[in-house]
């Protein structure tokens, strides 16, 4: 694999990444709820996530998931459900103006890291980049393409750290602007249409 190659796998990986998604409207709207240590444990689950997606592409389960088309399906309105799920405690939480401030055992629980986690698993537009941008940049011997696929596999990751851990400190650094009563409405309710939206065309998709 030539450095040519990885310097444009690298781009294109970062494009991918920085693109809005789901993924920052998910860590603004924590930062505003709970601050940075709350949007750093979300930033760790949808890292997990892509981990996750990439570990089972390498060992060729994404690729049956892509082929069995029930059980993308089944993912897919799973995942579109935990968006609008999403969405709406968004929305809600602007209409009921809840509590800016979260509870100290809240900061503390593995709740910010899970809905990070679960939103991305329950992804499975992660798994076919995988399967579909991948392979454009696997060189043509079997014997090697195994290995390189762990090097691209190892860039993408890292790339995406980089990005979410700093979006997250970034946003996390903003959280007194954030938390405003107003602005935090404001947020929530552009996170849980984002969501919402997001949610419904995916099961449109199905």
């Amino acid at each position: 694999m030539t450095t040519a190659t990885l310097l444009a796998f690298t781009a294109a990986a970062a494009v991918i990444v920085i693109v809005p998604g789901p993924d920052q409207a998910l860590l603004l709207q924590t930062s505003a709820a709970a601050g940075r240590p709350a949007a750093v444990r979300t930033a760790g689950g949808v890292l997990l996530g892509i981990v996750l997606w990439g570990v089972a592409s390498v060992a060729g389960l994404a690729a049956l998931l892509a082929n069995g088309s029930v059980a993308f399906r089944i993912v897919t309105v799973i995942g579109a459900a935990y968006l609008i799920w999403l969405g709406i405690t968004a929305l809600r939480s602007a209409v009921t103006a809840a509590a800016s401030t979260p509870k100290h055992e809240d900061r503390r629980s593995t709740g910010f890291f899970l809905r990070g986690l679960l939103m991305n698993c329950l992804n499975p537009k992660i798994g076919l980049f995988y399967l579909s941008i991948l392979p454009q940049f696997l060189p043509g011997s079997a014997a090697s393409a195994l290995g390189a696929e762990l090097v691209l596999f190892a860039i993408y990751v890292t790339v995406s750290a980089l990005w979410l851990f700093g979006f997250a400190f970034a946003a996390g650094s903003l959280h007194p602007f954030l938390n405003r009563p107003r602005v935090k409405r404001s947020l929530d309710s552009v996170v849980g249409v984002i969501l919402l939206g997001l949610g419904v065309m995916a099961l449109v998709g199905v």
